[in-house]
This record gives structure tokens, C-alpha cells and sequence, in this order.
């Protein structure tokens, strides 16, 4: 079998592995792309964008429920087909467009899977292509649910496609896909029950945030099963039945209409066969990699969710492929930085995080100046003229620095706001000087004084 030679190789046509691959041919590299899926990759397919189309549309719904009679007397009617329609219309392009930009970049297109020969090469479908340089950016995928009857599971990637939402839904999960979709759901009208490993949804998150958004899911008419996880899914009719166990070993058997897992995500990196070349990976399967996002092998790099360096984020594979895009092709020698890295739940209402957790602060030493701010304003104005279920926060401010080291925030506006606090740890702003600041009144940001005392 004749190989083909490039100078770049890049095995995953998302974000991340798309900007690497048109750095490299514009420095005048000979460069290969390939992609098992549809390109574009999971954020703009699978991930952030369509979420966001449905999230505009729940939210739009639930910021008309908390104000029904308070101006509006009635819900207005509401279509999933529609919104899937119009969801299509941002994720339908994408591959071709994605291609597209490729090939006028000079970049040569592949659409499969690769899987390593050697070190040097790799089989894509019938033909082996080697590289004097190979970038891997595989990303996720959904985690598989061993347990009986996982063939009934629709999976997060089904739910951003399905033809209709169902009268009733079990979603398996409460991670932050699992909430979101959950909360997307509940607020266009479908009855959800969500199964929680964790005593609280959302547990990655400031567990007392997690706990007050719980509770006011509860008053909405979520149902929770906490501590307990999925044992077997079967059919029952035109439903479903599913076996929950809960801490104790208690089973309980619920009925729906419709089982979404959201339980997870694991990197996809089977079919890639590192040991072929001798490449370095976790016992969850996600490629090592050091600072400058180097494997083992000096010439193969990962970056994105298919490594084991900074959060599965977009903005963190973005960040990941401008350091590789830096070292390969402008002669620099960066490394990754990511800390601290912002984070978003699109729950209704948000929640966002970046920086030092509650957790971190119970370790610190004895004689720290670290200070809490924790509240629950869901009395403010902020959160009263959005008729907002709940609002709180937790800010941990070092006092005799006078920093702010971590910031977690629930309510109307956090997922903006959160990134001028983001800025502010970043920069080590101080916060005497954010407390004279001057914010446009009444918004979220307003609110920054008052949380800092």
C-alpha cells in the first residue's frame, strides 16, 4: 500500500483541530485533516450552539412563567418542531461550510476515522497517510450506560435532534448536561425526573449553590432522585420503565414516555489504537500530555477534550490549539496556563463558577485571610423584577491582599457576569478598587458592590 506524506496531520475536525490545521498550512505546511463524523466537531453540532437555541426558547418560556400574573395572564403556545427547525438552520451548514474552509486553505479533506500504523502513520479508511507532525483532537463522546435495556437510552446528542418532546422524560445525570437539558425540557412543558448520583445536582459546582437551585426546581415540580442511579430500562407498552437503586440498595420503578443518559462522557479515543504507537494515555483513555500539550512522542500532540490537561471546554481547546499553533508553526515555546478556568451550567436560572471552591478553602492552612461572602439575595431587586425563583452567590476575597480568589454565582445573569469576575481574579484586580467601580444600574454586574460588602 503506497503512503501519502504531509508535514501536519490533524485527526479531528472540530474547533480546535480546524484551527491548528489552517495555522499550519498558513506557514506553508503540507497538511492533512480528518474527521470520522460531521465536521465541525461537537460545539457547534452536538454541544454550545444548538443548547443555546433551545435554552433561548425555554428561557424566553420560564421568564414568562415567573411572570404570569404580574402582566402576562397565560403561557404562549409553543412548537418543538419549529425550534428544532430553526435550531437546524445554525447546525445544517456547518460541515460543509467547515470542509469548505479547509480545502480553500489547500488543506487536504478526509471524512474517516484514523487509527495509528506506527508512530509515524496512520490508516484512514483505504489509505495510510504519514506525518512528520500529528495533532489529535478527537474530542468526547457520550459515555456508554452498561445496564439492561441501554438500547431504549437516547443519548445528549439525540436529545438536540428529536422530532418531538415527550409529555414526560427521565433523564439519567445531573451533571451539567444532564441539568440543562433537564431544565430545557421542564420549561417547554415536559414533566422531567431527574436520576442524581450526587446528594445535589450540578455536584462539580458550589454544592450550596447546587442545593438552592434544587429546591427551587423542586417548587417548579422537578422530581429528584438523589444518591441513586439507573440499574435496567425496558419496554412497558408504548413506555418505558426504569429500575432505580438509591444508596441504601432501595429499588423503585418509574414509568415514562422517554429515558435521556447524560451520565458522562468519554474521550474518543478507541478506534485511534495509541498502542500502536506506543503513545501514553489515562486509565479513563485520555491522552497525556505535558504543559506544551506534547505526548510521549515528541511529534504527536493532543489537545481538546481527548486529553487529559485543562476542563472539557471549548474555550480550553481553543486556548490549547493556539499554544500548539504558537510552538509549531511561530517558533515560540508557551505552555499551557489555565487556572482559573470560568465555568456555566445554562440552567434556568445560571450558574457559573471560576476560580478558588469551597473545598479549597477548607484546606487552607490555619491563620489564612481568605474571607467567604456567601448570601442568598433572592429579595434584591436583581433578582425581584425578574420574579427570579432564586439568586445567590459565594465569593472567596483574600482581605489582606485584597484580591478575589474564587467567585460562584446563581441566578439571572450569571453566565455574563461571571466573566468580569473571571477577569478580575485573572488580573488580580483589587477589590476596593471593584467596590469603586462604576456599573451601568440595575443589571447583574450592579450587584458586584453589594456582594463585596
Amino acid at each position: 500500500m503506497s503512503v501519502k506524506e504531509f508535514d501536519v496531520l490533524v485527526v479531528g475536525a472540530g474547533a480546535a483541530g480546524e484551527s491548528v490545521a489552517i495555522a499550519a498550512a498558513k506557514a506553508g505546511k503540507t497538511v492533512a485533516i480528518t474527521e470520522g463524523r460531521a465536521y465541525g466537531g461537537t460545539c457547534p453540532l452536538r454541544g454550545c450552539d444548538p443548547k443555546l437555541v433551545l435554552h433561548a426558547a425555554a428561557e424566553a418560556m420560564f421568564h414568562v412563567d415567573r411572570l404570569r400574573g404580574k402582566g402576562f395572564t397565560s403561557a404562549p403556545g409553543f412548537s418543538w418542531p419549529d425550534l428544532m427547525a430553526w435550531k437546524r438552520t445554525f447546525t445544517e451548514p456547518v460541515p460543509e461550510g467547515a470542509r469548505k474552509k479547509m480545502k480553500e486553505h489547500g488543506i487536504e479533506v478526509y471524512r474517516e476515522y484514523a487509527a495509528f500504523v506506527d508512530p509515524h502513520v496512520m490508516q484512514v479508511g483505504d489509505e495510510q497517510l504519514k506525518a512528520e507532525t500529528i495533532v489529535l483532537a478527537t474530542g468526547m463522546k457520550p459515555a456508554p450506560l452498561d445496564i439492561p435495556g441501554n438500547e431504549f437510552l437516547y443519548t445528549s446528542d439525540d436529545f438536540l435532534e428529536m422530532d418531538d418532546l415527550p409529555a414526560e422524560m427521565i433523564i439519567i445525570g445531573g451533571g451539567y448536561i444532564g441539568t440543562e437539558s433537564a431544565h430545557v425540557a421542564g420549561a417547554l412543558g415536559c414533566r422531567v425526573t431527574l436520576i442524581v448520583s450526587e446528594s445535589v445536582p450540578l455536584d462539580k459546582f458550589d454544592n450550596d449553590l447546587s442545593r438552592l437551585l434544587l429546591e427551587s426546581d423542586q417548587r417548579r415540580g422537578m422530581k429528584f432522585q438523589l444518591n441513586s442511579k439507573a440499574t435496567a430500562v425496558r419496554e412497558k407498552g408504548d413506555r418505558f420503565e426504569v429500575d432505580v437503586e438509591d444508596e441504601d440498595g432501595k429499588l423503585t420503578t418509574l414509568t415514562t414516555d422517554r429515558v435521556l443518559h447524560c451520565a458522562g462522557r468519554v474521550p474518543n479515543t478507541k478506534k485511534l489504537q495509541l498502542d500502536a504507537a506506543g503513545i501514553g494515555y489515562t486509565d479513563s483513555k485520555k491522552i497525556k500530555v505535558d504543559t506544551k500539550l506534547r505526548t510521549n512522542l515528541a511529534h504527536v500532540y493532543a489537545i481538546g477534550d481527548c486529553s487529559d490537561s485543562g476542563l472539557p471546554l471549548t474555550p480550553v481547546g481553543g486556548y490549547e490549539a493556539s499554544i500548539v499553533n504558537a510552538n509549531l508553526f511561530e517558533g515560540g515555546d508557551e505552555s499551557a496556563d489555565y487556572y482559573p478556568i470560568p465555568t456555566v451550567a445554562f440552567c434556568l436560572p445560571g450558574m457559573a463558577s471560576v476560580g478558588m471552591t469551597a473545598k479549597e478553602y477548607e484546606k487552607l492552612p490555619a491563620g489564612h485571610t481568605v474571607e467567604v461572602f456567601h448570601k442568598d439575595i433572592t429579595d434584591s431587586y436583581h433578582a425581584r423584577h425578574l420574579n427570579s425563583p432564586v439568586y445567590a452567590y459565594k465569593l472567596f476575597v483574600d482581605t489582606e491582599r485584597d484580591i478575589l480568589l474564587g467567585a460562584h454565582l446563581l441566578g439571572p445573569g450569571a453566565p455574563e457576569m461571571i466573566n468580569m469576575l473571571y477577569l478580575a481574579i485573572k488580573e488580580k484586580t483589587r477589590v476596593s478598587r471593584l467596590r469603586k467601580l462604576l456599573y451601568t444600574y440595575p443589571t447583574a454586574c450592579s450587584t458586584v458592590k453589594s456582594m463585596l460588602g
